[in-house]
Formats: structure tokens, C-alpha cells, sequence
């Protein structure tokens, strides 16, 4: 959990760092042009422009593709708190087949029990359509996110 003397402006530094910590350490995702835009204290939100190379054979986006910025954004939401998090599961539901166009995954934090986080996270469009439901776990680690080289 969060430290409980740390002011508003020194988690915004928080935020910012594991921001750029995660856009510059997740490799996959900086290959596919996923990206977090936003950070918040279990919550985050992560975009991307859908290309010719993330669709499919039937030309629309590939569920891969669209599963790996929803799991950036539940990752960085279960990281928010500043300890290590790994998932332990994942399900995702699509409901509306993307073409090129923007996406975004909102990931917010459902409940906690322990070391265990619950979040869901919900991809849409640009007109606000939902496009998949991805559901994840998340396990606290003991471990403290080193932040210090992303300032």
C-alpha cells in the first residue's frame, strides 16, 4: 500500500515515473504502440491506434492485440500502489470487433484481499463503444517498484 504521509505532489511524481517506467520498460507494448496515458491510485488508463499490423485475417483487430493494452492498463493500475504486481489471472469478453481506430483500456481497481487485487478493466473506441471486458488478478509482491531512474 501507499505511504501515508506522502503528499499529493510526491505521488503525482510517483504516477509520473511508473508512467514512464512502464512506456519505456514494456517492450511488447512499445512494439505494438500501446501506451499508458494515465495513472492514478488503482486506476489507469493505456491507448492505442489500431494499424494494418495489429489486425487479423478477417481485417479487424487482432484479440491479442487488443488483450495487451488491456493488460498494460490493469498492470499499471495494480502497480499504482507502488509495490511489485504481478497477474495470476485474466479473462477478457470481446463484444464489438475494432478496425483502425483509437482504443482505450480503463483499468480500475474492483477490491482487495491481502497480497490479492481485483480490477476491471473496459476497452472502448473512440465513440465510447465498449469493445472488450478484460477481468484480472493481481498479486502484491513485499517489494518496492524501483522508480529512481525514471525521473
Amino acid at each position: 500500500m501507499t505511504a501515508p504521509n506522502v503528499t499529493d505532489a510526491e505521488r503525482a511524481e510517483r504516477f509520473a515515473r511508473l508512467k514512464r517506467f512502464f512506456n519505456n520498460r514494456d517492450r511488447l507494448c512499445k512494439t505494438l504502440g500501446i501506451e499508458v496515458t494515465e495513472i492514478s491510485l488503482g486506476a489507469a488508463t493505456a491507448a492505442m491506434t489500431v494499424e494494418e499490423k495489429h489486425l487479423n485475417g478477417a481485417d479487424v483487430a487482432q484479440g491479442g492485440a487488443i488483450f495487451t493494452l488491456a493488460d498494460l492498463a490493469f498492470g499499471a493500475a495494480a502497480n499504482s500502489h507502488g509495490t511489485l504486481a504481478l497477474g495470476v489471472n485474466a479473462s477478457i469478453a470481446f463484444t464489438k470487433a475494432a478496425t483502425t481506430e483509437s482504443l482505450t483500456a480503463h483499468a480500475r481497481e474492483t477490491a482487495v484481499s491481502g497480497p490479492l487485487a481485483t480490477y476491471v478493466v473496459e476497452v472502448k473506441n473512440a465513440h465510447g463503444e465498449t469493445i472488450a471486458t478484460f477481468q484480472g488478478t493481481a498479486y502484491r509482491k513485499r517489494e518496492h517498484i524501483d522508480l529512481s531512474a525514471w525521473g
